[in-house]
């Protein structure tokens, strides 16, 4: 619970190296590495419910077979209901802790800094921190526009308003801080292994998006 004290969360705004120093002296995760995917999990079942209505005129515009569109329509009920996305949330980021930090571990070691893999994980998880303010806004945004999220588009917007929103940035900051504090680095070796950092991990998101617009195009 360290990590979680009012002071320590204000510091990672205002003076995070203090909060990365005690990721050096203490590197506990074990907290931080739940607490954070629930909260991300929790955020999914504030968000507005998709109607009944709006699942069937989604499913009309994929396909005009009426068999097809009664069993797309039934997956969509499940894998669109609150517990269906609260659970898969919760398990897309605890496994993204898991390889992001696992790629922290690696970057910084070729870097030649001293990080072991509890460290990794610390220093991941205390840089998530900030992505709780995100949920939040994210929920009141979802609420005031009535956000149907089959609506959502996976363009380069999307992108940008997903991976590099400006708690997003904070976050790849923080880790730049968090492996100067931590790892025995220098100021300009840190820096590039937050940009590294930075890059691996939106490969798949990039990957992702243009997959989605290729088959998108493809198909017309």
């Amino acid at each position: 619970m360290e990590y979680l004290k009012p002071s320590n969360l204000l510091n990672l705004v205002i003076s995070p190296i203090k909060v990365f120093q005690k990721v050096k002296e203490k590197p506990d995760f074990l907290i931080l590495i739940f607490f954070i995917p629930i909260v991300a999990a929790l955020t999914t079942l504030f968000l507005p419910k998709i109607s009944d209505e709006a699942m069937l005129e989604y499913v009309r515009k994929i396909t005009e077979d009426p068999q097809v569109q009664e069993a797309t329509l039934k997956t969509l009920k499940f894998t669109k209901s609150p517990i269906y996305l609260a659970g898969t949330t919760f398990l897309h980021t605890i496994i993204s802790f898991f390889i992001a930090s696992f790629v922290l571990l690696i970057i910084v070691r070729l870097a030649g800094g001293e990080i072991d893999y509890k460290k990794a994980l610390t220093i991941v998880a205390v840089a998530n921190l900030v992505m709780i303010p995100y949920y939040i806004f994210y929920v009141i945004y979802a609420s005031v526009v009535n956000l149907n999220i089959l609506d959502i588009q996976m363009n380069f917007k999307y992108f940008i308003r997903t991976y590099l929103h400006v708690f997003a940035i904070w976050r790849y900051v923080l880790i730049g801080i968090g492996v100067f504090a931590a790892c025995e680095l220098n100021k300009a070796k840190s820096i590039i292994v937050s940009i590294v950092y930075s890059a691996v991990t939106l490969i798949m998101p990039i990957v992702s998006v243009f997959t989605q617009n290729f088959m998108k195009f493809g198909g017309k």
